[in-house]
């Protein structure tokens, strides 16, 4: 796993264990970015999304849009 993966795994699970909602969701929407495959792509966008919804993250509006532009949202 390369080291900027592993860092980002850390920061998720560091987020997660503080109920940081915020972060949470600009840390899914980073990872989403990262990757190739569309899936996994708006897999993690879903998990950034749900976060941000919760926060009211202003990234929400991009990532329904992404989810949207991948029929993955209405």
């Amino acid at each position: 796993m390369p080291q900027s993966e592993a860092k980002l795994q850390s920061e998720i699970l560091k987020a997660h264990k503080d109920n940081d909602y915020s972060r949470l969701c600009e840390l899914y929407a980073k990872a989403a970015q990262t990757r190739s495959d569309v899936n996994q792509a708006c897999f993690l966008a879903t998990q950034a999304y749900v976060f941000g919804l919760q926060s009211n993250h202003p990234l929400t509006e991009h990532l329904h849009s992404f989810l949207k532009n991948h029929g993955r949202e209405e």
